[in-house]
């Protein structure tokens, strides 16, 4: 019986001593036809963030907002052609310095390829397309308790901002503000 290939990458990135050989590892423009993948890994994600209720996106709404409309750019990680990770991005526009930023929505890696250099590796190839589409600064959130990743950013020299609160609407609480505007009109 032959080892899985997830073994045996596993076993030759622990032969790497924590790196990873950068010839093996490519990062690329997510396609249409990855959208099961990306829905795998977005699952993945919302599972490690402890909210997989919270993943309802379908294959067919991804195909819409990514590929039709466009609203935001996937990023492949893969090593030795086996799909490791994904990031997801999207412009932001900052009134005050005029400048076009980029919000990192997601960043993920599975956790069976993390603390071998990917995530690092993952992050300098964001930037570097970033910059090259003309973007000065990124900018994402990180839960409060992923004590792990909030190390991570900070060894790389990301600043944790200050000083704001986030706020939403959801679906509903849109279409009910939208209905006070009603008397207006």
């Amino acid at each position: 019986m032959g080892l899985s290939i997830s073994v045996l990458i596993k076993y030759s990135l622990q032969r790497e001593k924590n790196r990873v050989n950068i010839k093996h590892l490519i990062i690329r423009k997510s396609h249409v036809e990855d959208i099961p993948q990306i829905q795998y890994l977005i699952k993945c994600l919302a599972s490690y963030e402890k909210r997989p209720q919270d993943m309802t996106g379908t294959e067919k709404q991804l195909r819409y907002w990514l590929f039709e409309r466009k609203v935001a750019t996937v990023l492949i990680a893969e090593y030795e052609k086996e799909v490791v990770g994904y990031a997801l991005y999207y412009p932001i526009f900052g009134s005050f310095s005029a400048i076009g930023k980029i919000h990192l929505e997601d960043i993920f890696i599975q956790p069976n390829f993390r603390g071998y250099g990917i995530g690092r590796l993952f992050l300098a190839k964001i930037a570097e397309i970033v910059l090259a589409d003309g973007y000065t600064e990124m900018e994402w959130s990180c839960l409060d308790w992923n004590k792990s990743s909030i190390e991570f950013y900070e060894r790389l020299g990301a600043k944790q901002e200050t000083g704001r609160k986030y706020f939403k609407f959801t679906q509903s609480e849109l279409k009910s503000i939208a209905t006070q505007m009603e008397g207006y009109k």
